[in-house]
């Protein structure tokens, strides 16, 4: 991973030392420990180069029996164990050797980064506030600039929805000025509203109100629009009016552009000129925020108060922060419900402070701001670029395919003409498709179970692309494909995985065409009974039952049924046990193609039951004989044992009877299988006591024998 010198590859005498950075490079984490170590060693030469000090000894600890202390290993020794857990943690990994991630020059800075911020925590608070304000800073330039925003401030997060938490707490200080010292008490009189579309994740406002300790009653759901595109802006300005009359303050809208999971958006013009109107905060979130990146376009906007950008997934590179782009609301005058937060010229900074907006001395923005300057700024817009032209391309191939597509087309192709802010609006970063029949508006249940198997086929099948399986109210189970979430397909491979796709198409036309068959025909056999498999996206399920198996207890029925998927997958290992609705063992049919004949495949359940059936009669009767047959002799040998030893327990009388007649050899019985009769073992008993007393001779003169000494008496 570390790269290497160029004048230690231009010289011709390599040195032992680089010998072992060569080795280094060719394990999966040696290369980034040299790295690491690289960059540390010469920032801590800088930053200690006045006080340097030796490294006391660490004290001996005493070893304690109650939990497990590690003890102290080198760098490689460690790395070693990380590389064993990798692959143990890993179910897919099939091989001796950790699996290799990506390790181009914008994921090694932003990898980097993360140990250089640890290392300047050592710094003194007031210096390390000053580089980090002067990191944030450029980034937030350089974040405004790429994304055609502008006026906005920047707080960088790992959380994802940490942004929108202190955004929300820095309104609630400013429309409540007690909320300070009173906290939830504040909102007595007049509870906060926040307005989030009903397609939107619940998650979220949930995740809201966890977090500002907001009653559940704040949320207030927004219809979806009569054209089911996005929020129904009439319904929005209801609500708000109503809230009003009600005494409740409209504090926040959450809108979304190009989101999960059918990319839909809202009309930003609109929405905003209705918040300015009531006076609500908007923010807006999406993939369709990355667009002005990707198209080029010099033209800017701040149409939204607050927004969130996510450009670790955009730009595909790990570690890299979230940023939470936004607005310093305006002072509340007299006639709105709340005095005014403060007249100073500190009014923005403290209401950042009260939020949590403001800067510390973590470094957040240091891993995009090391990302953006080892990738430059156009390398990162032409991946934004390549993602939408990915999306689009999909998009056709899906649409030539007959699938349906939920999803609005994605940008990045508009005329010069249409506003940036309408491209924002109407543009999708994903592509949503089902296979569906024609003519319905959500498909009927069993099409969900197809395009489960038809996403989880692809997933397996198409590594090259990430294909999601999202579960919708409206459309049922739908297939989403977003280059700017995950791997990206491209361009050249565009072909292979149509032919991917389409041969998947042949095998979902080819079950459903066969299904309604299957169970026709299915009713000719007496034997056969079609089963419901919950989530079975197959042909169906069968179970066989036997003529006069109709009483047959539960146990016996499924480990016929068993006994027959084993037979059957000996044939074709499209077949496979499952359990019905009923909790019973069954013959499930999975997915066919077009040449199937469903007749053979009927009669070979039948013709394989028949023989697992005779099978399991004649292991029935053989177990019926070894049963009859260890009962009776159980009961000779009680009957024998009571016969002889009468005498023999009887006091005095049995130590005569004993000298006088020895007692018999043990008795046995053994079962002959072929006749099903049982027979004493006398015999046997006599034919190895003959056997061991002619073995008694050669024992006594063997050399081993002769050679032992004598033993005193």
């Amino acid at each position: 991973m570390g790269d290497t010198p160029g004048s230690k590859i231009e010289s011709s005498k390599s040195s032992p030392k680089a010998v072992n950075h060569t080795e280094l490079d060719r394990r999966p984490f040696g290369g980034l420990e040299f790295q690491v170590s690289e960059v540390v060693g010469r920032l801590e030469a800088v930053v200690n180069a006045q006080d340097a000090e030796e490294e006391k000894k660490p004290e001996p600890r005493k070893p304690s029996v109650e939990f497990f202390e590690p003890e102290e290993s080198s760098m490689d020794e460690i790395l070693k164990v990380l590389e064993e857990l990798v692959i143990k943690t890993d179910p897919n990994c099939e091989s001796v050797e950790p699996p290799l991630l990506p390790t181009d020059a914008v994921t090694r800075a932003a990898i980097l980064s993360h140990s250089i911020s640890a290392l300047f925590a050592r710094l003194e608070r007031s210096h390390a506030i000053r580089l980090g304000a002067h990191v944030a800073s450029e980034t937030s330039r350089w974040m405004a600039h790429m994304f055609r925003l502008d006026e906005y401030n920047a707080f960088y997060h790992q959380e994802h929805l940490e942004g929108l938490v202190r955004v929300t707490r820095m309104l609630l200080h400013h429309r409540y000025p007690r909320y300070l010292e009173d906290g939830a008490l504040a909102f007595t009189n007049r509870l906060p509203s926040i307005y989030s579309c009903v397609a939107s994740p619940l998650g979220v406002v949930q995740h809201l109100c966890r977090q500002l300790s907001l009653p559940l009653a704040c949320v207030r759901p927004v219809p979806v629009h009569p054209s089911a595109r996005g929020m129904d802006l009439e319904a929005l300005e209801r609500l708000c009016d109503e809230d009003l009359s009600a005494n409740r303050t409209p504090l926040l809208v959450l809108g979304e552009v190009g989101a999960p999971p059918l990319g839909w958006g809202t009309p930003l013009a609109a929405l905003s000129a209705l918040c300015k109107a009531k006076n609500v905060h908007l923010h807006v979130r999406g993939h369709a925020l990355a667009l002005p990146a990707a198209t080029g376009r010099d033209e800017t906007h701040s149409i939204a108060d607050s927004v969130t950008l996510t450009p670790g997934s955009w730009f595909g590179v790990p570690g890299l922060p979230t940023v939470t782009l936004y607005k310093i609301p305006e002072q509340v005058t007299v006639n709105d419900h709340s005095k005014s937060v403060s007249t100073a010229s500190g009014r923005e900074g403290a209401l950042a402070a009260l939020a949590g907006l403001g800067g510390g001395t973590r470094l957040a923005a240091l891993p995009l701001w090391a990302a953006a300057r080892a990738g430059g700024a156009r390398r990162l817009a032409r991946r934004l670029h390549s993602a939408f032209r990915s999306a689009r391309a999909a998009r056709a191939v899906i649409a030539g395919a007959g699938l349906r597509i939920l999803s609005d087309r994605p940008g990045g192709d508009e005329p010069p003409n249409v506003d940036i802010i309408e491209a924002i609006s109407k543009a999708s970063a994903c592509v949503a498709f089902q296979f569906a029949p024609p003519g319905v508006e959500k498909p009927p249940p069993y099409y969900d179970k197809l395009n489960s198997w038809f996403g989880q086929v692809l997933q397996r099948e198409v590594d090259m692309a990430n294909i999601e399986v999202c579960e919708t109210e409206g459309y049922g189970v739908v297939l989403r494909y977003c280059p700017l979430e995950g791997s990206m397909i491209e361009e050249e491979r565009m072909d292979a995985w149509a032919a991917v796709l389409e041969a998947q198409l042949h095998v979902l036309h080819a079950t459903v065409a066969l299904r309604e068959p299957f169970q026709q025909r299915l009713e000719r056999h007496a034997c056969l009974r079609l089963v419901h498999v919950p989530g079975w996206a197959g042909l169906g399920g069968v179970r066989y039952v036997p003529t006069g198996w109709e009483q047959a207890p539960p146990e016996e029925l499924n480990s016929l049924n068993r006994q027959l998927v084993e037979t059957l997958r000996a044939t074709d290992g499209a077949f496979s046990c499952g359990d019905g609705d009923d909790g019973m063992a069954c013959v499930r049919f999975g997915m066919v193609t077009a040449d199937t004949d469903v007749d053979e495949l009927l009669e070979l359940v039948v013709v394989a039951g028949k023989d697992v059936e005779e099978n399991s009669k004649a292991l029935t009767d053989m177990t019926e004989v070894l049963k009859k047959g260890i009962e009776e002799a159980q009961a000779d040998l009680q009957r024998e044992a009571w016969q002889e030893g009468l005498l023999r327990r009887v006091p005095v009388v049995g130590r005569v009877v004993s000298w006088w007649a020895p007692p018999p050899p043990p008795a046995g019985r053994r079962l002959l299988l072929a006749h099903g009769t049982l027979q004493p073992t006398d015999d046997i008993y006599r034919y190895v006591q003959r056997k061991e007393k002619s073995e008694e001779p050669a024992r006594a003169h063997s050399p081993a024998r002769q050679h032992e000494p004598a033993t005193k008496e």
